[in-house]
C-alpha cells in the first residue's frame, strides 16, 4: 500500500469507508496518520481578506482598443505599508479611453470606501484626468462631466485625497490588469 495511492483513491471517492475497504491493511488510525502527514506538506495560505486600513494607495488604468472601442479597467490596491492587497480588473463595454480612465478612478474610490480608507492616494498615467480632478483643466465633455462629478463626490468622503500623474512605464501593473480584462472578454466573445 502506497500512501499516494490511498490519498488518490480517497480524493476520487470522497469516502473513508470505501478507502478502508479498498486497502484492507489500512486501519482508521493509519488513514488518519496518512492524512495528517499529507496535510503537513501544504503551507497554510491565509484567506484573502480585505481588512480595513486607513491609508490606501491605488494605481489605476483604463484601456480602450479603438477610441471609442472595447474598454476595461485595472486597479492595483495597496495598503499603507505599500503591500499589494488586491488587483481589480473589469471589462466595461465600449467607450473612450478617457471615460475608461474615469471608470478606473471611480472603481478605486469605491474600493477605498469599502475598505474603510481615510487617506487615499491615486496614481494614474492619464494626465488629462489627473489635471481635471486637480482643477488644472476644466471638464468640457458632457459625458466625462458626469463621471467627474461622481468621482469628486466619492473623493469628498475621504479625509485626505491626492492624485498624481505618473508615466505609463510606472503604471505597468494596472495596465496589465486592464489589458487582461480586455483579452479575457475578447476570448469569451
Amino acid at each position: 500500500m502506497k500512501k499516494d495511492e490511498v490519498l488518490k483513491y480517497l480524493a476520487e471517492t470522497l469516502s473513508f469507508a470505501r478507502t478502508l475497504e479498498r486497502f484492507p491493511s489500512l486501519t482508521c488510525d493509519k488513514l488518519k496518520s496518512v492524512l495528517l502527514e499529507a496535510s503537513s506538506q501544504f503551507k497554510e495560505v491565509p484567506p484573502k481578506t480585505h481588512t480595513k486600513t486607513d491609508n490606501l494607495t491605488f494605481y489605476i488604468d483604463g484601456a480602450s482598443r479603438g477610441n471609442p472601442g472595447k474598454a476595461a479597467i485595472g486597479v492595483v490596491v495597496m495598503n499603507g505599508s505599500g503591500h499589494v492587497i488586491d488587483g481589480l480588473k473589469r471589462y466595461i463595454g465600449e467607450t473612450t479611453n478617457n471615460m475608461a480612465e474615469y471608470q478606473a478612478l471611480i472603481e478605486a474610490l469605491t474600493e477605498g470606501k469599502r475598505l474603510g480608507g481615510k487617506s487615499v492616494r491615486v496614481f494614474s498615467d492619464s494626465e488629462l484626468m489627473v489635471r481635471q480632478i486637480n482643477g488644472v483643466y476644466k471638464v468640457k465633455d458632457s459625458k466625462l462631466l458626469d463621471l467627474y462629478k461622481e468621482a469628486k463626490s466619492l473623493i469628498s468622503g475621504f479625509s485626505d485625497f491626492k492624485i498624481d500623474h505618473i508615466t505609463r512605464d510606472k503604471n505597468s501593473e494596472a495596465d496589465s490588469l486592464a489589458n487582461e480584462a480586455l483579452d479575457n472578454h475578447l476570448k469569451e466573445a
